[in-house]
């Protein structure tokens, strides 16, 4: 069998808007991701009273509104168009190698995975998701954009289902301790139902604001070694082996079908019209502001304390937002790069996007530095933490182009395609475009 031509995408081939979307898309994730490197893993908020002038609460409510979830919806969206690429060279001459170098690259996903929260100590890695949601992948290489989206739409209804129903009960405990707790101050007697759901809303009101002393025993366990590796596992197994565990592979595999769609349909590589662009950027930001809106205005009020409202609707909506917003910043990218509006960054954020994955593993690597090498976890607000992951966006913009300048990939790209495709190559030097 030959394998001659069997290899990666060169330069000269890769698509100047996809770069820089996935640039966009591997800087924004650390939005969500440093507050929980940062701050107590079931916290990942301000642990402050919600008035409407304390800027660690605008800033997560700035984040939960417009970037929680999108930016991994971008990434995914994209890995999605990025498999189905390796994937059409099965239809070609070298069909059977091109099968095996698809399937040996969603294993070294997943051991890339296992190498991030075993190493640098960030649980809540992605790669080993997306190694396993590629395997399944494979099964729709050859569907039609029907049964694409037809099945993306299945999963994520099922999803939306699967996370909104079991809040319901939540939702009714709440209901139960909320007019118990009226009855007890009117002194009205309690019968045995009353009291379990009292105590069950003053256990997660607890896990919503942990005490000093809880906060410190964590802080104490991840700025400690073996603690820190031992949390790391625990997260990473709970993250990737429990039946909700389950339902975000399929998600993952959902948004990687829709990727698949807007890529062979030529809207993730900037072909189709500007009004399309338009239209995905205000209608889907503005369905997912309005459901994402209305969800923070209630939790707002609420204090971000349990309560019925949010607990009953967010499972069941949190796909209503999460697509919408993540469809409304693909056109908004899109846009802004077809009309030059990123200006000098255009090329900061192909760079990033070309390292995609030295960037994303290097966010964990910094971030592990930062937080438990040099014990500040639990010590910066979330605005400040904010504040924080732009300077890493700076330092790995800057990086990724003086590396690309000497170099035509980045390290982990490099290693990602050694095991790939089997040739141990050295680093290859950059050329000129």
């Amino acid at each position: 069998m030959n394998t001659v031509n069997l290899a990666p995408i060169d330069r000269g081939a890769r698509i100047d808007v996809l770069d820089v979307l996935r640039g966009v898309a591997v800087l924004g994730i650390l939005l969500m991701n440093i507050p929980i490197m940062g701050l107590p893993w079931d916290l990942g908020r301000p642990n402050l009273p919600s008035v409407p002038g304390n800027i660690d609460w605008i800033a997560f409510t700035v984040q939960e509104v417009v970037f929680a979830g999108s930016m991994r919806g971008l990434f995914t969206l994209l890995f999605g168009a990025g498999m189905i690429v390796m994937l059409k060279r099965a239809d070609e001459i070298q069909g059977a190698a091109a099968i095996q170098a698809y399937l040996t690259r969603c294993f070294a996903l997943m051991l890339l995975g296992v190498a991030n929260f075993a190493i640098f100590m960030w649980p809540g890695e992605i790669l080993f998701n997306y190694g396993v949601c590629g395997l399944a992948l494979l099964l729709f290489r050859k569907a039609d954009n029907r049964l694409l989206l037809t099945a993306a739409a299945a999963i994520l209804v099922f999803m939306s289902v699967a996370l909104g129903t079991p809040s319901l009960d939540r939702a009714q405990t709440l209901r139960t301790a909320e007019a118990a707790l009226v009855a007890k101050a009117q002194g009205k007697t309690l019968n045995k139902e009353q009291t379990a759901a009292i105590e069950k809303r003053a256990e997660a009101i607890k896990k919503a604001t942990p005490p000093p002393e809880e906060r410190l025993k964590e802080k104490t366990l991840r700025t400690s070694f073996p603690g820190v590796v031992a949390w790391s596992a625990r997260q990473w197994m709970d993250f990737n082996f429990t039946p909700l565990a389950m339902l975000f592979l399929l998600e993952s595999i959902a948004f990687m079908l829709i990727g698949v769609f807007l890529f062979r349909t030529g809207v993730l590589t900037g072909e189709r019209s500007t009004g399309l662009y338009v239209a995905m950027m205000l209608g889907g930001y503005a369905l997912g502001f309005l459901v994402r809106g209305a969800m923070m205005t209630v939790a707002w009020r609420a204090g971000f304390m349990p309560n019925p409202v949010t607990a009953e609707w967010r499972g069941f909506v949190y796909e209503l937002g999460r697509l919408p917003t993540t469809i409304g910043l693909v056109g908004l990218v899109v846009l802004l790069f077809r009309f030059g509006v990123i200006g000098p960054l255009k090329g900061a954020l192909q760079a990033v996007g070309r390292m995609a994955l030295t960037n994303y593993i290097g966010q964990s690597v910094i971030t592990s530095v930062l937080f438990y090498g040099f014990k500040l976890y639990d010590t910066f607000g979330f605005a400040q933490l904010m504040g924080i992951a732009a300077l890493i966006w700076v330092f790995q913009g800057i990086f990724s182009v003086l590396w690309l300048k000497r170099y035509a990939m980045g390290p982990c790209e490099w290693l990602l395609r050694c095991l790939t495709y089997g040739t141990w190559k050295p680093l290859e030097r950059a050329t000129a475009a």
